[in-house]
């Protein structure tokens, strides 16, 4: 090989020696990168939504029991019978009632009997008081006759008193027994639909002056029915009266009903537990949730109550904001010098007791990415919509943002090199 072969050999080497140790650099230095997927900030109409699920029921119903205690003696109507104020419903055995009824009205006659006869007792002492009274006048009778006259006509006009008070006694009996019988009657207190017949003619059933009387039907009027839901007690302070919602009845398919929440609980309720034993229970750790009661408009003809329906309440929502991704937003440690902890060394920090660390401050921050590096920003977020949330501060429109992947954000650090697959934002 001559001299000048051997010089273009080492040439050449050398050139594919330097192209190697580029490459390498190149390789290294890409792999130095972490690869995320990034979607430039824009602006969204976004629509806040809380769903919680409950069960339909009429907005007016009420629970039918009967005034006085007996055995049902005839049931005059059937569940899903349409009824009108006042109609007779069902009718309690009276046999004891009624007999209690003639009894007191026979003694109210016999009081009124008496009553004439002291009538007539008393004007024959009136006319005797008058002889006497005149006589001894006149000197013909002596004092003690006249006397005698007047205490027989006082005590003929009390007993008159008397039976006269015991005729009202007798007469508010008569009234009280003829109520009773009355009450027999099981009436309806309003228009509606029987929609609960838990009772059969034969049984038994406690009055309403008892503490716990039984209830015999429920009538409810059907022409206005809303759902009664569970909200979350982290929920409930975006809820307000009046607010739009939109319920699904898990029995129709594709139907959605409009609504408006018309009432909310002052008063959580325990998961899992009623209010009365909620009261007798330690639920200082148990999740709540609040009643919150929505009115339907237009309710189809097929719904009926005690069905199952899940409601969306629009909250708030805003045209044309800021917005990124929920799953962007993160939270980290900021030291009181005001740099962006690594979560790694802080979690690693908290495991080992033996390396304290000084407690920074938590905030909420998206990574934007800046010259191919992510750099952590804090935010202050507004509304949140289905899957995006609105940015007040922290972020500028078109700026990219990193979006994933969830294990990536989870352990991403401040100012790290990156490598973006940019995603497209929804529309």
């Amino acid at each position: 090989m001559t001299r000048q072969s051997r010089r273009v050999l080492r040439g050449v080497i050398g050139v594919a020696a330097l192209a190697g140790i580029v490459a390498y650099n190149v390789t290294v230095d890409s792999n130095s990168h972490i690869s995320v997927m990034a979607q430039k900030a824009g602006r969204r109409d976004l629509v806040s939504v809380v769903s919680a699920s409950g069960e339909i029921k009429p907005k007016r119903y009420v629970n039918i029991s009967a005034n006085v205690s007996g055995r049902i003696e005839q049931l005059l109507i059937k569940e899903g019978d349409t009824v009108r104020k006042g109609q007779v419903l069902a009718r309690i055995d009276s046999t004891r009632i009624a007999a209690g009824e003639r009894q007191s009205a026979a003694a109210l006659e016999g009081a009124k009997a008496d009553l004439a006869r002291a009538d007539a007792d008393l004007e024959v002492s009136r006319l005797a008081f008058e002889r006497q009274k005149k006589m001894h006048a006149d000197k013909l009778v002596s004092d003690q006759a006249y006397e005698q006259a007047d205490a027989e006509l006082k005590m003929k006009t009390a007993a008159v008193n008397a039976q006269k008070k015991r005729i009202i006694q007798g007469e508010a009996l008569l009234a009280s027994n003829r109520d009773d019988l009355e009450k027999t009657n099981v009436i309806a207190p309003m228009d509606g639909v029987v929609t609960s017949l838990p009772k059969e003619e034969g049984e038994t059933v406690i009055g309403a002056q008892s503490f716990s009387p039984t209830v015999i039907m429920t009538v409810a009027d059907l022409s206005v029915m809303e759902v009664e839901v569970m909200v979350d007690e982290t929920d409930i302070r975006n809820v307000r009266l009046g607010q739009s919602a939109e319920a699904r009845v898990d029995a129709l398919e594709g139907v959605k009903i409009k609504g408006e929440v018309t009432e909310i609980g002052s008063s959580a309720i325990p998961r899992g537990l009623t209010t009365q034993q909620a009261s007798s229970t330690n639920t200082a750790n148990q999740a709540k949730d609040f009643k919150v009661e929505v009115t339907l408009k237009d309710p189809p003809p097929t719904l009926r109550p005690g069905l199952n329906a899940t409601t969306d309440i629009t909250t708030a929502s805003k045209q044309k904001v800021l917005a990124v991704p929920i799953q962007a937003v993160v939270v980290r440690e900021i030291s009181k010098q005001g740099k962006v902890m690594d979560p790694a060394g802080v979690q690693t920090a908290e495991r080992d007791t033996a390396m304290p660390t000084e407690k920074g401050a938590e905030k909420e921050g998206v990574f934007v990415i800046t010259y191919g590096k992510a750099t952590f920003h804090p935010v202050k977020t507004g509304i949140i919509g289905e899957t995006e949330i609105e940015i007040l501060e922290g972020v500028k429109e078109g700026e990219d943002v990193v979006v994933g992947s969830y294990k990536t954000l989870r352990t991403l650090r401040d100012q790290v090199k990156v490598k973006p697959e940019v995603r497209k934002a929804r529309s």
